[in-house]
Parts: C-alpha cells; structure tokens; sequence
C-alpha cells in the first residue's frame, strides 16, 4: 500500500515530525540547565547541526564521521546557551531520549525491530 501526502497534510506531517524528534534535545536542554530550553531553539540547533554537517561533508569527504559530532555540540552550545561540558551532556541526555522513543515506538524491545506501525 503506498501513501502520498501533499498539500497541507504533508507540512503538518511533517512539522509534527520535527517537534517530535526535537523534544529529547528540548527535555535535555531543560535537564542540563541551558540559558535559553526553548523548543525554536532545539528546533534551530539541530537545524543548523544539520546544515554544518552538510557543509562540512561538501569540504572534508569522509572527515565528517570524525567533524559531526563536533557540529552538533557547537550547535547545542551557542544556540541553546549551554557550556561545552554541558553541550556534551546534553547530547548524551538527548541520545538517551531517542533510545527512550525507540524502545517505546519499536514495540518494547532493543534486540531487534518491534512491530512497528504498518500502513
């Protein structure tokens, strides 16, 4: 069964799927204690993580597996307001929010891929 969306419907979907991804990062920015724990402001460091890793991997090739994790931190660091210990806390805490989502989206299980959501 394939599905298609457009219009209206394609950018609601498609603006739930970012708050959605950007809640751990929001959640943690609270949690580490950042100057400014904003959703815009999660919404826009990974935005702009996502830009700098695109950037980096046009000029470097293969050096941004190494450079991403960089991007992303600096990201979290100037735009949410955190420190750089605090940024890589907070990047910890966020990847414990995705592993949290997953386990709970996957169908209760890390071993392997739940049932998922069939449509």
């Amino acid at each position: 069964m394939n599905l298609t969306l457009t219009g209206v419907p394609a950018i609601v979907a498609f603006v739930g799927f970012v708050v959605v991804f950007s809640a751990p990062v929001w959640v943690a920015a609270r949690l580490v204690g950042a100057k400014h724990p904003t959703l815009l402001r999660a919404i826009c460091a990974l935005a702009m993580g996502t830009v700098g890793v695109f950037f980096i991997a046009v000029f470097t090739g293969p050096w941004v597996f190494l450079l991403a994790p960089l991007v992303f931190l600096l990201s979290f660091k100037y735009i949410l307001g955190t420190s750089f210990f605090g940024s890589v806390l907070l990047a910890i805490l966020a990847g414990l929010g995705y592993a949290a989502m997953g386990y709970f989206f996957g169908g209760g299980s890390f071993s392997g891929a739940g049932n998922g959501i069939n449509v």
